[in-house]
């Protein structure tokens, strides 16, 4: 009986339970930017909303990339005044080779240019981890950037044209 009772409780639940509530924290996680001043400070307290960010990066979401040739992609950081020890890492998938792993952010605000080279085509990942000390406390935060790389294509391929008759 009690087997039953509770499949039929799960059954429910995943059967009328909206797509938003069964989804993960990160998307159950409200804007605070979007709802004001008062409301977002209401949000943040309230736990709705993650807090906001220590070191901050801007970066593109999406890259990309042709197999063969060394690109690049900038990074801008900000962090606060009180912080030391921080460092940029880079880690990437296996068709990624990044030349440049690990990068001392000295300055309170500024630009990283990431070089890399694509060895395969499809979808690759790019991660960053910022790590470093902040009001005594060890403070890591991540980031991802997600890179299509394709082979290249002949620019005599797009000059060629096929006529029916």
């Amino acid at each position: 009986m009690v087997r039953k009772s509770v499949f039929l409780m799960v059954y429910m639940v995943l059967a009328l339970g909206s797509a938003n509530s069964l989804a993960c924290a990160g998307h159950l996680y409200l804007d605070p930017d979007k709802m004001g001043f008062f409301g977002g400070a209401v949000a943040r307290m309230a736990g709705l909303a993650p807090p906001a960010p220590i070191f901050e990066l801007e970066h593109v979401e999406m890259a990309k990339a042709v197999v063969g040739e060394e690109s690049e992609i900038v990074v801008e950081f900000a962090r606060p005044f009180f912080s030391k020890d921080v460092r940029l890492t880079v880690n990437s998938t296996e068709n990624i080779k990044v030349f440049d792993e690990d990068f001392p952010l000295e300055e309170r605000a500024g630009k990283v240019r990431i070089r890399y080279e694509a060895l395969g085509s499809g979808f690759e990942t790019m991660r960053f981890t910022v790590s470093g000390q902040h009001k005594g406390a060890t403070v890591r935060e991540f980031g991802r950037i997600y890179i299509s790389a394709d082979d290249k294509v002949d620019e005599q391929d797009g000059a060629l044209q096929v006529s029916g008759r």
